[in-house]
């Protein structure tokens, strides 16, 4: 009985470090950041340690209970104590894996989520640039457009200022000979003077 007690025992204190060192393991893996590339690694590494730390206290839990065996109720008090303690111990592991279970899927539920907005805000800033782009030609096209009405219209001012200019220099002259047809009337020595000058 004590040789086999003794194996048991040596086995439940492999398994609880072996638990041990994996839910540090899990822990660590499951709270790293990643970036959105690798993603689905992680929460495969993290499912794996998780499997792997389930069937070790499944194994634990039967070492216990292949100690329960061999202890009978007269057995010593220290070998009692020592069948409690695997037992607590077991227990504990249960109850940090699964805190630390619910700990990594939050912890990678946020990162998905992170994740997903980040893929969303370098979507919306590729959209948002391709649309600004086009607003950038349309603003140019209306520049030019603009800028070719404002010299329409210059245009259209230098000739509405060139005709009244002819205009008025018309009247000038239309007014001067009038003035100078009837000095020839009144005149007629002046007639006579201005025919020889046109011939």
């Amino acid at each position: 009985m004590a040789s086999r007690w003794e194996d048991l025992r040596r086995e439940a204190r492999q398994l609880e470090n072996a638990i041990d060192a994996k839910l540090v393991s899990f822990s660590k893996l499951g709270t790293s950041h990643h970036d959105d590339r690798s993603n689905s690694s992680p929460a495969r590494s993290c499912d794996a340690i998780a499997k792997e730390i389930s069937q070790l206290m499944l194994r634990l839990a039967s070492v216990n209970d292949a100690m329960n065996e061999v202890v009978h109720a007269d057995a010593p008090s220290a070998m009692l104590h020592t069948l409690q303690r695997h037992h607590d111990i077991l227990q504990d592991y249960k109850q940090e894996f699964n805190k630390t279970k619910a700990n990594v899927n939050a912890f990678q539920e946020r990162e998905d989520l992170i994740g997903s907005v980040r893929q969303d805000i370098h979507a919306h800033k590729t959209t948002a640039g391709s649309v600004s782009r086009r607003t950038e030609l349309y603003m140019k096209e209306n520049d030019g457009l603009l800028s070719s009405d404002r010299l329409a219209d210059d245009a259209l001012g230098a000739a509405m200022s060139a005709k009244e200019s002819l205009a008025s220099q018309r009247n000038l002259l239309s007014s001067i000979s009038n003035q100078v047809t009837g000095l020839a009337n009144r005149y007629p020595a002046i007639n006579n003077l201005m025919h020889w000058v046109r011939r």
